[in-house]
């Protein structure tokens, strides 16, 4: 059989793209692997802690690997957000608002076991007045406690991870603030930075 070069089938240069693409695209899964992986390794401690003054050490637990679970399927796209860490927080906040919201339509206006001051663990505030008047707040004011005085976040930041305007934040911060300082008897309350 004589072959001439006219029978070969012409090389598609659009062809090897896509092969680049494929190894290219493998080669992404493996960075955002290890990068998801880092970014758990790194995060998840701090998010458990910060739940932790929401909810139960366990149930703390179990809301941040829910929030951790979403976000390994969204990571390839939150991995290139200014903030990811912001997003798991939020994921995991509402979420622990969202129990607590549940909870206290179950058991009505009682303070459910959930919210008792034997059982929240508390690594951070050593008074445990400061625990209790903390978990008289609503859960999405404890919240905001959490992340502006706990975490150090910009009163900005803490506003977006809860999904409220700024103003708002503010409005609701000073209010905690208050409440918390009438009921540890610290004379004024001051105004969020």
């Amino acid at each position: 059989m004589d072959i001439r070069n006219d029978d070969l089938p012409a090389c598609n240069p659009d062809a090897v793209p896509e092969v680049s693409v494929f190894v290219m695209s493998a080669a992404r899964r493996v960075t955002d692997a290890e990068g998801f992986e880092w970014f758990f390794r790194a995060e998840f401690p701090n998010v458990v802690r910060s739940l932790s003054h929401l909810l139960r050490r366990q149930d703390a637990e179990d809301v941040a690997q829910e929030a951790f679970a979403k976000l390994h399927q969204h990571w390839a796209k939150v991995s290139r957000y200014e903030q990811p860490d912001a997003w798991v927080r939020r994921v995991a906040i509402n979420r622990a608002i969202s129990l607590a919201t549940r909870e206290g339509r179950r058991r009505g206006r009682e303070h459910s076991a959930r919210w008792q001051a034997d059982e929240v663990s508390q690594p951070d505030p050593p008074d445990s007045q400061v625990g209790a008047a903390l978990r008289t707040l609503s859960p999405r004011d404890r919240a905001l406690v959490v992340l502006f005085y706990y975490e150090d976040r910009p009163l900005a930041e803490a506003a977006e991870v809860l999904g409220m305007s700024p103003g708002s934040a503010k409005v609701a911060l000073h209010r905690a603030r208050q409440r918390l300082a009438a009921l540890l008897h610290e004379e004024g309350a001051h105004d969020p930075r």
